[in-house]
């Protein structure tokens, strides 16, 4: 995270405990001010939450037309701060073992790789290709440039249990 993110966070954070204080102590003083001023902050964070879970709908729409695409990329071409985007790969990698793509995380970056791409490595996996074969056959369809990549694809889908032994 950058410094100006960590700031705007902490920001976000201290202004929900103030903007509880203050509504609590204007609840004690006057209840039906104080719900008002509850509903409106609680419209305005619901708010908040839609416009970052319509950001993660908007990026997978984007993404899943690319077989393999990295953080960099998707950061230049929504042009969003690479910070923001990486926090959005990583919630929605959480949440990855019943969707068709994958989301690795290897050196550092964030990889999305789409259904066809993942279907295609597990065909290939199943006919008892190594990494080096795997890799040759990716590159011709994809844009998959390392051994590294195809390991990590590999160990992401063991891990999930999406990928059964040979």
């Amino acid at each position: 995270m950058t410094p100006i993110s960590r700031f705007i966070k902490y920001l976000k954070t201290v202004l929900f405990y103030v903007s509880l204080g203050i509504i609590l102590i204007i609840y004690l003083n006057n209840r039906l001010v104080g719900i008002y001023l509850a509903s409106i902050v609680f419209v305005v964070y619901l708010v908040s939450f839609l416009i970052s879970l319509s950001s993660k709908r908007r990026l997978l729409k984007i993404i899943r037309e690319y077989p393999i695409i990295s953080d960099k990329e998707i950061s230049n071409k929504l042009e969003r701060p690479l910070d923001d985007v990486r926090n959005i790969l990583f919630s929605l990698s959480k949440n990855q073992k019943k969707k068709k793509w994958l989301i690795i995380f290897l050196n550092t970056r964030y990889i999305f790789v789409n259904e066809r791409a993942v279907e295609n490595y597990k065909q290939l996996y199943y006919m008892g290709y190594n990494e080096k074969k795997i890799l040759e056959h990716l590159q011709r369809i994809t844009r998959i440039k390392s051994r590294a990549e195809v390991k990590a694809i590999e160990l992401t889908l063991t891990n999930q249990k999406r990928l059964k032994n040979k």
